[in-house]
C-alpha cells in the first residue's frame, strides 16, 4: 500500500462494534436532494442520484 494513500476503512476502524460496515439509507443521506458532497481527507466528491435511480460519484 502506498504510504501517502489514506488508510482503508478497516485500518481506520470505520465499522460498527460487530465488525460490519456502517449502513446508511439513501433517503437518510439525500433527503429531498439528488446530490450530497462527501469530504474525503480534504477532497470533495459529489454523490448524486441519476434520473434512472443509479448512484454516480464524481470528484
Amino acid at each position: 500500500m502506498n504510504k501517502n494513500y489514506p488508510k482503508s476503512n478497516i485500518e481506520l476502524g470505520h465499522f460498527s462494534e460487530n465488525g460490519v460496515a456502517k449502513t446508511y439509507s439513501s433517503l437518510d443521506l439525500f433527503g429531498a436532494s439528488n446530490s450530497v458532497i462527501i469530504n474525503h481527507f480534504g477532497v470533495c466528491y459529489t454523490l448524486r442520484i441519476t434520473q434512472l435511480g443509479k448512484l454516480i460519484l464524481t470528484k
